[in-house]
């Protein structure tokens, strides 16, 4: 009990990051007569990702674990500030993690530290509820959004950290994990009261949604990182998830945990166990406790038929642990794992051998206990037992040695090359490249004609649908790849919200720009392969704007998007921040596919902006000072970015010279922040119903976008000065419109009184223009894709929704 008491609990959440930094030192290559290998930067670096996800998911389980850490007389934002002192202590002795990454992500923090967001109030507040013990707390909406905002943050700063790590197959393996989680976690919840539940199909469930699905991603990546053999990475991702199934179970004896789960209808093995001798307990939980006395009487009941039963059962999966790691070479860290492994698991500190001999588990088939067909302690189903610990571990030795034969092959072929004469090269330095430093007369060219500020021509329709014409049948294919995403779900409620996310249609902008980038630049007979690659990109980016349209709906209280409810209003905030979850995971899982590390690192970082943007903007809310050029950039983190990156990644994929990747980042970079000003700008001259939302929204809520800014402050680079009636415009936004309505229509009045609109739309036409010069730069010639691309430019601008 006392060892996973809150303050214990804090301090486990470090042994994932401590079981991957072990299975990392013991995957490591052993030469004979050499020292043995340090850990590296990547394997630190490694261990930090994985406990931040891990957090992440419990900050967007938020239910649970609250739930969960109540029951030892804590609350979850108690923990979550007491986490962050926890994780960057700088008088532990093993290096802390990175202070400004887990502050800014669980506390709220902008980017900048001294800069307390409005959601760092908001989690202010609940932490001086919890200090002081004050019976009222904060809206259920605001701890929630404390929760999203933090958890969001911390995958995307995981999402970055992997992309800079060289191992493609760690990442695939990440992506799944956080996909499976999302969607084991929604089919927990589908499970609630629901007495079926077999011991295996729990088991299932909690390897891949429970605390095991982190310590197996954890133990899989550190050895994927020391480059092993496929067999080896499979035997320690199965060693992390027995691990993990151990520990998750040792917590559902706690008697805080029993009384916990059964009040939520939370069916544990502790209750599996028990329900398969005790029909009382049945018709209780059917019931669902509803009666006087329920509660008290269900939890003795498991105490007394489930604990001895899922304590063997601990006992039995640390075996299988063991056993599993006979793959590892004899050293000090595999020492370590054992006895953690023991220790855990309840088993006596012996070697392996003697473990398997003198056990007293049973075996795996839980049928004869329904049956009533014997003791768990029978010799026949312990023999049983034995017998496949002993073949797991033979397996697993044999895995061993036949990597050991594979890298000594490997080395005899180097030594062999060496010795015939075959001249081995070193690594080649990075090449020096870029403006300056290469003889080469295209640059020269480039920058003499952007000097000119030639623009590509616009074509004669600014129709969207006619701009997007040439690609309709890859757009028809985005969709079709976009409706076929609830297949692979397993959780009934996330099939239904991804059905409804992708159903409602939308411009489908960012798969538009994959395409056309890929049509412009493409060489006939040479790029025939990309095609289908700048598919997958284009369904992924599409995928990863829907999945932070269903988190920003959450954190903005939005009821509707394009006249439909949004998620979280048809299915609930649970359902609605793991689907986002669910989309952003498997998003990331399509773009590793690519097998494109440019790529990776492009979408990996436009996920990290994304909070960036969303911090920014919640941090300036009412601020009448906010300049220009801060607005400009929460305007690329927050759409821009991603538009860039899409952008580019497609030409990357196509295969043209570096110089027009980067032109084309630059066309998107300057398309998004336009077609961002024209989006806030909509927010006074837009219909209620082209919208989705009253006009004035954005300046109700604080939010100040270019046509206030420009009134207020004007902008010196543009000439413009402020508007005459901007000290009035300044002080309705700092009485936060305290007159009601009819300050904030005076507010709008006054924008469109002072030409802010008029201003706004010159700042836009002003990106706009640098996008069409950006375009002709990447793409001299004439072709209907440059001309879809050039229109946009001014459809981004003067679109009317």
């Amino acid at each position: 009990e006392k060892a996973f008491r809150t303050e214990g609990f804090l301090s486990f959440l470090l042994a994932r990051a401590s079981v991957s930094l072990l299975c990392a030192k013991a995957t490591m290559p052993r030469h004979p007569g050499r020292p043995a290998q340090q850990l590296g930067k990547e394997h630190e670096q490694l261990a930090t990702v994985v406990e931040e996800l891990y957090i992440a998911a419990m900050l967007h389980a938020e239910e649970q674990w609250d739930t969960e850490l109540k029951a030892d007389g804590k609350t979850f934002i108690a923990v979550a500030a007491a986490f962050v002192g926890h994780l960057t202590d700088t008088s532990r002795p093993d290096a802390p993690l990175r202070r400004q990454n887990i502050q800014s992500a669980i506390l709220g923090f902008d980017a900048n530290p001294m800069v307390w967001s409005k959601y760092g109030l908001d989690m202010l507040g609940l932490s001086f509820h919890a200090a002081f013990g004050i019976s009222s707390s904060p809206p259920a909406s605001s701890s929630r959004k404390v929760s999203l905002l933090g958890g969001d943050s911390l995958y995307a700063t995981a999402q970055w950290a992997m992309a800079n790590l060289d191992s493609r197959a760690c990442r695939k393996l990440i992506a799944e994990t956080i996909a499976q989680y999302s969607d084991g976690q929604l089919r927990k919840r589908e499970l609630l009261w629901f007495t079926g539940v077999t011991i295996r199909q729990y088991l299932d469930l909690e390897k891949y949604a429970g605390v095991a699905t982190f310590f197996g991603a954890s133990s899989a990546c550190a050895a994927l990182v020391n480059g092993v053999d496929e067999e080896i990475s499979n035997q320690m991702a199965e060693f992390g998830y027995d691990l993990g199934l151990v520990v998750g179970l040792l917590k559902d004896t706690r008697s805080s945990s029993i009384e916990s789960a059964l009040r939520r209808g939370r069916i544990s093995a502790p209750v599996i166990y028990a329900l398969q001798q005790d029909k009382k307990l049945r018709e209780l939980l059917e019931r669902k406790l509803e009666r006087p006395g329920d509660l008290e009487e269900a939890v003795t009941r498991v105490k007394t038929g489930g604990l001895a039963s899922t304590m063997l059962l601990v006992n039995r999966l640390s075996a299988r642990a063991a056993a599993r790691l006979e793959c590892l070479s004899d050293s000090e860290e595999k020492e370590a794992l054992l006895t953690l492994t023991f220790g855990i698991g309840c088993l006596p500190l012996v070697q392996v051998p003697d473990v398997v001999k003198d056990s007293c588990f049973v075996h795996e088939d839980e049928r004869h206990r329904s049956e009533g067909k014997g003791s768990l302690r029978q010799p026949r189903h312990k023999e049983r037992f034995d017998l496949k610990i002993e073949n797991l571990r033979l397996r697993a030795t044999l895995s061993r040695l036949e990597s050991q034969e594979r890298r000594n092959h490997a080395r005899l072929d180097g030594i062999q090359k060496v010795a015939s004469g075959e001249v081995v090269s070193a690594p080649r330095p990075r090449p020096i490249v870029g403006l300056g430093v290469e003889n080469d007369t295209t640059q020269i060219d480039w920058l003499l004609l952007r000097g000119l500020e030639r623009r590509a021509p616009l074509p004669e329709s600014l129709d969207l649908e006619s701009l997007l014409s040439c690609i309709a049948p890859d757009q028809q294919a985005v969709q079709e790849r976009l409706m076929a995403l609830s297949t692979i779900a397993r959780s009934r409620k996330l099939k239904k919200a991804v059905k409804e996310v992708f159903h409602g249609g939308g411009k489908r902008l960012r798969p538009a720009l994959c395409h056309l980038v890929h049509r412009m630049l493409r060489v006939p007979f040479h790029t025939r392969g990309a095609k289908e690659d700048v598919l997958k990109l284009a369904t992924a980016v599409e995928i990863i704007h829907t999945a932070s349209l269903v988190h920003d709906d959450i954190l903005d209280d939005a009821d509707t998007r394009r006249q439909r409810k949004t998620v979280h209003q048809v299915f609930g905030p649970d359902v609605a921040v793991l689907s986002g979850d669910f989309l952003f995971a498997h998003a990331s899982g399509m773009i590793e596919s690519l097998e494109n590390d440019e790529v990776t690192r492009l979408v990996s970082l436009v996920i990290e902006q994304f909070g960036y943007g969303e911090l920014s903007q919640s941090s300036k809310q009412f601020d009448v000072e906010v300049p220009l050029l801060d607005y400009m950039k929460k305007s690329f983190y927050k759409t821009a970015s991603l538009l860039a990156a899409a952008c580019r990644a497609s030409a990357v994929l196509t295969g043209p010279s570096r110089e027009v990747c980067d032109v084309m980042y630059s066309y998107g970079f300057y398309l998004g922040v336009a077609f961002q000003i024209a989006d806030d700008i909509l927010d006074f001259v837009g219909s209620d119903e082209e919208m989705g939302k009253p006009r004035g929204q954005d300046l109700r809520e604080g939010l100040l976008t270019a046509p206030v800014i420009l009134c207020i402050t004007g902008n010196a680079d543009l000439g413009i000065g402020p508007s005459p009636h901007a000290n009035e415009l300044r002080r309705l936004v700092n009485s936060r419109f305290s007159g009601g309505p009819a300050d904030l229509e005076r507010a709008v009045a006054l924008v469109w009184e002072d030409g802010g609109v008029d201003k706004a739309y010159l700042l836009a036409d002003k990106m706009a223009n640098k996008a069409l010069e950006a375009l002709m730069l990447a793409a001299p010639l004439d072709s209907d894709a440059r001309r879809s691309l050039a229109g946009l430019t001014r459809w981004a601008v003067r679109r009317t929704s």
